[in-house]
């Protein structure tokens, strides 16, 4: 039996850029990555690693879902949510050929809050979340609205009668650090299967710290427009969130080639062929 090929997040926003890099995606021999040759260097550019370690500081109850495995992580994130009240760290929510791996879940009642972490930083005194002119999300805020109006998709699809609500959490540049030097803080190890772990050797308060620093950004509002616009789901389709989903989903399944539009930005494309 083949391994099943599920369209992730990440594989959803690939193909919300072009659909035919799900094609090209996880096959090194034939397409070079050039966006992933080096992640452990990109994430340290980017500190989402140590984004990620500060927002669970906020959330001294969490309960981490190690398993990289999909079944046994589906399997251990159900086992927890069967309980009334639980927040877990990357639980795993498979339906049907989508499976989600959500940053911060917090399960009170029949309620659930989605709360995706980005590195990117937000001003709170200036959101920049719409477009200055017209309707719609601004393009430097769109893949991670997107993002989040797919993970919030999938959740309610894998539990229709629960509520859902989105959040992102971000750096907020309004805030000004309490402390200097806050990006050592956090001391990041690879270690030999490439794995990468977050240690605190320092006695900051890092609960304090994350409540001081990051900014918790209620997400429903621009999640909704995502569902009101149209993907490019192939070359001359347009389709809303649900029905692309699903096009694409059963395309990175079957190992399909979908065409897209081509352009000038397809130069800027990160898959190479040798």
């Amino acid at each position: 039996m083949s391994k099943p090929r599920y369209l992730t997040k990440s594989r959803f926003k690939l193909a919300a850029e072009c659909p035919t890099k799900l094609y090209y995606a996880g096959k090194p021999a034939e397409y070079a990555d050039t966006q992933t040759e080096d992640t452990f260097l990109a994430a340290l550019a980017e500190g989402g690693f140590q984004v990620g370690a500060l927002a669970k500081e906020l959330y001294p109850d969490g309960i981490e879902i190690f398993s990289k495995d999909h079944a046994a992580a589906v399997e251990e994130t159900n086992k927890y949510l069967a309980q009334e009240n639980v927040v877990l760290f990357e639980p795993a929510i498979r339906v049907g050929n989508f499976f989600i791996r959500i940053d911060i879940l917090v399960k009170a009642g029949s309620t659930f809050e989605l709360i995706e972490v980005k590195a990117k930083s937000y001003d709170s005194r200036n959101p920049d979340i719409k477009k200055k002119r017209g309707e719609g999300i601004a393009s430097g805020m769109l893949p991670y609205i997107q993002d989040v109006a797919f993970q919030r998709w999938v959740l309610r699809q894998a539990f229709p009668d629960a509520e859902v609500k989105s959040f992102l959490m971000m750096p907020d540049k309004a805030k000004p650090a309490p402390i200097d030097g806050v990006n050592l803080i956090f001391k990041i190890l690879k270690d030999r299967n490439g794995e990468i772990e977050v240690r605190n050797p320092s006695s900051v308060n890092l609960a304090d710290l994350a409540r001081e620093l990051l900014y918790k950004l209620p997400a429903d509002e621009y999640a909704d427009l995502i569902d009101r616009e149209t993907f490019a789901v192939e070359s001359g389709t347009v389709a809303f969130l649900p029905e692309a989903a699903a096009f694409w989903a059963d395309a990175y399944q079957n190992d399909t080639r979908v065409k897209s539009e081509l352009g000038g930005h397809c130069g800027g494309c990160q898959y190479k062929a040798p």
